[in-house]
């Protein structure tokens, strides 16, 4: 169940009439399980959602998290997937079979049916930049997503966000939702 906080920060997502959102909150407060909170809400309306993780190194452990919540519903799309894994992630994904897409950058890109949500983790971590051809970075693409289908919404995520995404939700281009306080009084890492 989520507290106070958490619900008031789904609620401002799900209700807001934005496209653009920043969840600020320390570490332990509870953002992934508002991420998972998003995303569940969004497949009861037969919506499907990306899920971005900075790191490869990050998806088995969030993978195994969201596997438990949403069973098979879940694609994972990186680069070390083999040509024949990133083919059946892509055509189940391309099918609407799957709803739930996890990955690094490249996920960006994933043709998720009936797309809700766009949800960068960790949003100020620059390895959401592609640094060889094509260059992009994963941010601009997911909002550039959002403005081109209607009803997309990108949440984006971190403790320490990046200056230009702080500066934009100080200055009213992302509506910014802070949280404060710690999940089920979690300890201190």
């Amino acid at each position: 169940s989520l507290n106070e906080e958490q619900q008031n920060t789904v609620n401002a997502v799900e209700n807001g009439t934005g496209n653009y959102y920043l969840t600020k909150g320390r570490t332990g407060c509870g953002k992934t399980v508002v991420y998972i909170r998003l995303i569940k809400n969004a497949l009861k309306e037969g919506n499907g959602s990306i899920f971005l993780v900075p790191e490869i190194s990050l998806t088995p452990q969030m993978m195994d998290r969201l596997r438990r919540e949403f069973s098979n519903n879940v694609a994972l799309l990186h680069s070390r997937l083999t040509g024949k894994e990133r083919k059946e992630e892509w055509y189940s994904i391309k099918s609407g079979n799957t709803k739930v897409v996890i990955g690094a950058r490249s996920a960006v890109f994933a043709p998720v049916q009936n797309l809700k949500y766009i949800i960068l983790d960790e949003e100020h971590e620059t390895t959401y930049k592609q640094e060889s051809n094509p260059r992009y970075h994963t941010k601009n693409v997911a909002i550039k997503r959002a403005n081109l289908s209607e009803g997309v919404k990108v949440v984006l995520g971190s403790a320490t966000p990046s200056f230009d995404t702080y500066y934009q939700a100080k200055e009213g281009v992302i509506e910014l939702l802070e949280m404060k306080n710690r999940y089920n009084d979690a300890r201190k890492p």
